[in-house]
């Protein structure tokens, strides 16, 4: 059978079971695919479905996507483990009237046929954000005000429904940091972490401070991301565990006011709030706001953090304190920082993703990583972000 044939019957399949759970008369229901699109590591096809409603004799509309794993890409283990988190996620921990997508349905079935539909929020008004890195400080703020929101509800949840929170950490799987002797994960973070040490070596940096940071990023798979990704107590929570630009939408609110949704849960992880924040910082700010707003933008997460504990009747000034978070950021803001090494080039467009995963699929990822060359100017921003940090007392639990 084709794999056009193959899809018609997942779609068929899938969309059947949703007009069942919609309790939609099938005869008078029709549906269309309006577009397909592919994401990193999933296919979004959007559907428009055509149906009477039962109360009022009228046609109406209902717009969703249906997510599908991506087929031919080299991380397959991943992506089964990624569409589970996400199903979860779904299934067991949103609530009705929370700001995320609706779900229609969830299907598991592994490796490539399950299946997630969501509303289309972009037809409430949602769209991504225009900028895919050196976003402006409203969507920073925003941004930061939304997993705030988040992270508190999962301390609300860890405090009041205990159980329920250590199911869902218990249920979850690790789809990138996690020891194995062929996770590519691995790879890509060890190989491509050193440039910004390179760039400033060539340039008669400190060398005593180098030759600290060097040894530590070419194991920062083992010593940054498996380490910083481990829940600490009191701040573990849940995380969304890819808090980028791309798993964001806003909405700009008639006053002015930007508003964030967060999308794609698949690295959904219990671990402390660093591994958002620093990822979303060091892929989605420029330099320069970094350096000057940086307090204010934590600020925006804490006051919002805060607001979600009062409203739950959870919040601990100790536990919770902007210094107790900050803290936090700052032993784990290398997280962040190895994500951009390998991820912001692309983000900034010197490398396009797509030939990544062909040159990852014909050569093995270690080859892959080790023939991708960064310019200077890539090389000089890294430097600058990693200087950032020490000067932010980030790195003080590393080289001093």
């Amino acid at each position: 059978m084709s794999d056009d044939g193959d899809f018609q019957n997942w779609m068929k399949d899938s969309m059947s079971k949703i007009i069942e759970i919609l309790g939609l008369n099938a005869d008078e229901t029709r549906y269309a695919v309006t577009k397909s699109t592919g994401r990193f590591m999933s296919v979004i096809n959007y559907v428009r479905l055509q149906f009477k409603n039962k109360k009022t004799e009228r046609a109406e509309e209902l717009f969703m996507i249906l997510k599908k794993p991506l087929q031919t890409y080299p991380l397959n283990d991943s992506i089964t483990l990624q569409f589970h988190n996400e199903i979860l996620f779904y299934q067991t921990y949103v609530q009705p009237g929370e700001n995320y997508a609706r779900c229609f349905y969830v299907d598991e079935r592994p490796p490539t046929d399950s299946v997630i539909a969501l509303e289309d929020v972009n037809k409430r008004g949602y769209q991504p954000c225009p900028y895919t890195c050196n976003a402006p400080l409203e969507y920073i703020l925003a941004a930061m005000r939304e997993i705030g929101r988040f992270h508190g509800k999962g301390y609300a949840t860890k405090k009041l429904h205990r159980e329920k929170f250590i199911d869902i950490a218990t249920r979850l799987r690790e789809a990138r940091y996690f020891e194995a002797a062929d996770n590519p994960f691995e790879i890509i973070c060890n190989v491509r972490s050193t440039e910004a040490i390179e760039y400033l070596r060539g340039r008669g940096y400190d060398a005593v401070f180098c030759d600290k940071m060097e040894p530590l990023l070419k194991n920062a798979f083992e010593e940054v991301m498996m380490k910083i990704s481990e829940p600490r107590e009191p701040l573990s929570t849940l995380c969304h565990g890819d808090f980028t630009l791309d798993n964001i939408l806003f909405e700009k609110k008639d006053d002015g006011q930007i508003r964030a949704m967060l999308i794609d849960f698949a690295f959904l992880k219990h671990s402390t709030p660093v591994v958002d924040l620093s990822t979303f910082l060091c892929l989605s700010c420029s330099n320069e706001i970094m350096k000057d707003k940086f307090h204010e933008i934590i600020r925006a997460y804490h006051d919002a953090l805060k607001e979600c504990l009062l409203e739950a009747g959870v919040w601990d000034a100790e536990i919770f304190s902007y210094e107790a978070l900050l803290d936090d950021y700052k032993r784990g803001a290398l997280f962040g920082y190895v994500i951009a090494c390998f991820y912001l080039p692309t983000l900034l467009g010197y490398h396009k993703i797509d030939e990544i995963k062909e040159r990852m699929l014909h050569l093995g990822v270690h080859e892959c990583m080790k023939q991708l060359k960064y310019n200077d100017e890539v090389r000089k921003i890294l430097a600058d972000m990693l200087l950032i940090m020490k000067d932010f007392g980030c790195l003080k639990h590393f080289a001093g």
